[in-house]
């Protein structure tokens, strides 16, 4: 059976309209490394709820916060690492503004909002983070 995840592209835009982006760093024991919001969906949960839990679980992100949830399109299929089968859905989540951001841990140990305008590609371990981030660039805000 095949693993369902999903990856959530957090932004919020600012007066000039550019798109700035939270990144998560995952602690010292899963590898330190730079990415998206990121998560298993739940038995009986729909791929677009599971993006919201693990947004909120991950950064103390409230819906309240929540201007739209938007399903970019994407889907990525891969090994996880673990080898099991993994289908990944991404969403967009613009927020209205910044707020408190508190990381769990266990998970994470470092965050950064990073503006568009200063984005690379190297910035985060997984192409499937960076081709997320582009695409959600190429929207409007």
């Amino acid at each position: 059976m095949k693993k369902r995840k999903v990856q959530s592209v957090i932004f919020y835009c600012d007066a000039d309209q550019n798109k700035h982006f939270l990144l998560l760093r995952v602690n010292k024991k899963r590898g330190l490394f730079w990415q998206n919001s990121t998560g298993s969906v739940e038995e009986n949960e729909s791929f677009q709820e599971a993006a919201i839990r693990e947004a909120i679980e991950e950064t103390a992100l409230t819906k309240n916060n929540l201007i739209s949830i938007d399903d970019a399109n994407l889907d990525f299929k891969f090994k996880d690492q673990w080898g099991f089968e993994a289908e990944e859905k991404v969403f967009y989540l613009k927020c209205k503004e910044l707020w408190k951001v508190e990381l769990d841990p266990t998970e994470h140990s470092e965050y950064k909002w990073v503006n568009q305008k200063d984005f690379s590609s190297s910035f985060l371990k997984f192409e499937t983070n960076s081709k997320a981030v582009l695409k959600c660039m190429e929207e409007k805000c």
